[in-house]
């Protein structure tokens, strides 16, 4: 961090978290996080992959000519370092950004790709092997945009077609780095990288950094604290907004559209296993007082009534129709708790996991 800085500055996460592959930084709204990203990687000459969410995204990104403005990420940058890197477009769903020059002529290789993540099936014939990054920029969705439910496995399915046979031929693993926003924790993404429950733990204990060594993951709560807003920020809608939900999330970077109410530890103890849920590669245990009807559901084994294996699309189904409407309702008459977050998510939001009508 640079001193009496105001903004966050990437570098400093892949200087202290070298050996990361993986980099998933969240905040309130305007802390400097794809300027510094894009800066950083156009300064040191890193070819990168750009993702968006939509062809139309990529598209609006390449359309300054048409609207009077430029929509491009690289704007502020061009304006503050006296660059002059442009977007166009190349494929739908695929643009480039390069040098350009005074005649608005494209100059050399791109200094990177912008690609669309609803069009990843299109991608298969082109050769981004050259670029060391893919940095997805608003990876989590905003409220009310629509997402395919494999959007995770899409996004990894394309780190492993750029990142082909890259470290076989002596390179360092391609880095995936994920900014955005603190609308949604539980997104398809963040679910299949099953970071949820970490993410969860550091909006909760106000720490801002946790490495997950062994996975080469970190994540990244850039907090109030670590970048305050300053004094002639305080004022409109800042002082009419900072005590709502609404601010927490765009002032401070919480989490505040999410239900963290129901996430509690509690004893097991006079309570029996009642459902055992198989999930990805975890084991879940919703356990039950027969005395007053109390549910916990957490990761203490036991021998269960029931058992299912929401792997398997008869079992989710099955599921669906013995106990998820009594587990829901236990929940909504304040009868049930859950260790983690990712078990009340998976119990509350079931539709959201699974297509069982």
């Amino acid at each position: 961090m640079k001193n009496n800085d105001l903004y966050y500055h990437f570098e400093d996460d892949l200087q202290k978290y070298p050996d990361a592959w993986c980099y998933v930084v969240w905040s309130a709204r305007g802390k400097g996080k794809t300027y510094s990203g894009l800066k950083y990687s156009y300064e040191n000459d890193i070819p990168i992959i750009y993702m968006k969410r939509t062809i139309d995204d990529v598209q609006l990104l390449c359309s300054s000519n048409n609207y009077g403005f430029d929509p491009s990420p690289y704007v502020p940058i061009n304006r503050d370092c006296g660059y002059n890197v442009k977007a166009q477009g190349i494929k739908d769903g695929i643009a480039g950004f390069w040098n350009v020059n005074q005649n608005g002529e494209p100059e050399g290789v791109p200094v990177s790709y912008c690609l669309a993540m609803s069009a990843v099936r299109k991608f298969k014939g082109f050769d981004f092997s050259r670029c060391d990054w893919i940095l997805f920029d608003e990876f989590i969705p905003q409220i009310g945009e629509r997402v395919s439910k494999k959007e995770g496995e899409l996004l990894l399915d394309l780190y492993m077609t750029i990142a082909r046979d890259r470290q076989k031929r002596g390179r360092e693993p391609l880095k995936l780095i994920l900014f955005a926003n603190a609308e949604e924790i539980s997104t398809p993404i963040t679910n299949e990288l099953e970071i949820v429950d970490i993410m969860a733990d550091l909006n909760a204990s106000g720490r801002t950094h946790f490495y997950d060594k062994e996975r080469g993951i970190l994540l990244h709560h850039i907090t109030s604290q670590e970048f305050p807003l300053q004094e002639q920020e305080k004022s409109g809608i800042y002082e009419a907004m900072k005590n709502t939900a609404w601010g927490q999330k765009s002032f401070e970077g919480s989490f505040s559209n999410n239900d963290f109410s129901n996430v509690e530890l509690n004893r097991i103890k006079h309570m029996r296993p009642y459902i055992h849920l198989h999930y990805k590669n975890k084991d879940y245990y919703v356990y039950q007082n027969p005395g007053n009807g109390f549910y916990y559901a957490c990761s203490s084994r036991g021998q269960a009534m029931f058992s299912y294996d929401l792997n398997r699309e008869n079992d989710q189904k099955k599921f669906w129709i013995e106990h998820q409407s009594e587990l829901y309702f236990a929940c909504i008459e304040d009868k049930m708790k859950f260790e983690k977050y990712t078990m009340y998510d998976l119990i509350i939001n079931y539709k959201k996991f699974f297509s069982v009508s």
